[in-house]
């Protein structure tokens, strides 16, 4: 037996909040987690809409169903299996998308911010990584780092991007154990970042997120 690929093209869908025009100041993309669809999500930054502020919701490329009634559907940015190649193409896909987007505010002169939600923490840190494009800040919410952006070559690009992380005291999905893990190893990497604990479980909670805008 034999492995070939070939390269094919594929839609891919983005929810969006705001219009896209010269009076953009802030741009948010923010990345779902895993077995959610963006259409959902971005409901949750609805109070970000202030006029002057783009929120942008890619869809991960992989869907599926995530109930035995085959009613529910959910995405996933990658898995164990092809996980290289989806990884490259995730980011290709944010790039095209960032590249569109911008192209319709008409000018880059504005705040990236770039939200990663659980699994797509670490599907952000891949793309902000692996891209050209300049961001301002970096969010994990419910997330992680993935140890591969945790490289001897990107310690300068983590030293100018203002890296903020998001847990919640009620997370059960993530133990306390594995937050302190997690911090621990940032530390000795030496990553600068902001940290903001809520008292709530594994989901973006909006009044959490419109106190942390406001220093963005």
């Amino acid at each position: 037996m034999s492995k070939y690929s070939i390269t094919v093209s594929k839609k891919a869908r983005y929810y969006q909040i705001g219009e896209a025009s010269p009076s953009i100041k802030k741009v948010w993309i923010v990345l779902h987690g895993y077995a959610m669809l963006s259409e959902f999500f971005i409901k949750k930054f609805q109070n970000l809409d202030d006029g002057n502020t783009l929120i942008v919701a890619p869809e991960a490329l992989n869907r599926f169903y995530i109930d035995g009634q085959y009613i529910r559907v959910g995405a996933s940015w990658m898995t164990k299996e092809e996980r290289i190649t989806d990884i490259k193409e995730n980011n290709a896909y944010l790039n095209s998308l960032a590249k569109q987007v911008f192209d319709k505010i008409g000018h880059t002169n504005f705040s990236l911010n770039v939200l990663g939600f659980s699994q797509g923490g670490a599907a952000a840190c891949r793309w902000v990584f692996s891209s050209p494009i300049k961001f301002n800040n970096l969010i994990l919410w419910a997330g992680d780092i993935p140890k591969d952006t945790l490289t001897v070559e990107n310690k300068k690009k983590w030293s100018t991007i203002n890296t903020h992380l998001i847990m919640g005291t009620q997370d059960f999905l993530i133990p306390e154990e594995s937050k302190t893990q997690f911090e621990d190893l940032i530390k000795k990497y030496g990553i600068k970042y902001s940290l903001t604990k809520y008292d709530g479980g594994h989901k973006i909670y909006p009044d959490v997120l419109l106190k942390l805008s406001k220093d963005l």
